[in-house]
């Protein structure tokens, strides 16, 4: 994987900063809100060949990523996909030491997806120097108070993207020498209320799968594309035909 930050392409249009602005102020305005405008990671571009990942970065933050992508992703619609602050996620299905799949389940102050099950995930900042490895990494030290070095692999399984945010999101298979009652034991309370585990197996995933509501899209991504690097992609492809989930209860697989 490589990647590198250039300058930023996001098209600057008066009307569009101006909604930031509003929607910016409206959001720090609600009481117990404490936001910051912190750094973020804007993905300009990006290559893929079976061998190679290719990243191009920007920089943004947190308050344009609100003002369009979080709440007014539908701007796209009317001056164009470059007025969105498009910051890539970076969210692993994390497996433990004894064969659990664990995300969390988002609490009810998160700005998006309250009571959800979701990655122990992030956005890629520029303290992470385009190393989006480094940034799963930190991501799981401060939401699990996990020391480095307990991650004992990372591989960046695929790429994917909330069409209701329109956010793309780097999607990472995390093995961790941790048991599920240990990473249980670190969860931090100020994002997720609690984990969430499945076993690491087909029919177990199948069944978390078709609870989709229960998931946040990228959860659903992650399920799949852990599944896809471990289980083959046979397995992958039965459940997304034509790149798409489809439920059981859909027209997916049994």
């Amino acid at each position: 994987m490589f990647g590198d930050e250039v300058p930023s392409t996001r098209l600057i249009v008066p009307q569009v900063e101006k909604i930031i602005d509003e929607t910016w102020e409206a959001a720090r305005s609600q009481p117990g809100v404490n936001l910051f405008d912190g750094p973020m990671c804007r993905l300009e571009s990006w290559a893929a060949t079976p061998k190679r990942l290719e990243l191009r970065f920007s920089r943004t933050s947190y308050k344009p990523f609100v003002g369009t992508n979080l709440y007014h992703a539908d701007l796209a619609d009317q001056f164009g996909s470059e007025i969105l602050a498009n910051p890539v996620g970076v969210s692993p299905a994390l497996e433990t030491s004894d064969g659990w799949l664990m995300f969390g389940r988002r609490n009810a102050s998160v700005a998006y997806y309250p009571h959800r099950i979701h990655p122990f995930a992030g956005a890629l900042e520029p303290r992470d120097g385009s190393n989006v490895f480094r940034a799963v990494e930190r991501e799981l030290v401060e939401e699990l108070a996990l020391k480095p070095g307990t991650l004992q692999q990372i591989h960046c399984v695929g790429i994917a993207e909330d069409q209701r945010l329109r956010q793309t999101e780097l999607i990472f298979s995390v093995q961790v020498d941790r048991s599920r009652a240990k990473i249980e034991a670190g969860v931090k309370k100020d994002e997720h209320q609690e984990s969430w585990s499945v076993p690491a197996q087909s029919a177990a995933i199948d069944a978390a799968l078709a609870n989709v509501e229960t998931l946040t899209p990228v959860a659903t991504a992650a399920l799949l594309l852990w599944g896809r690097q471990n289980l083959g992609t046979g397995w992958f492809d039965q459940r997304c035909p034509e790149g798409r989930y489809a439920p059981p209860n859909r027209g997916g697989p049994p």
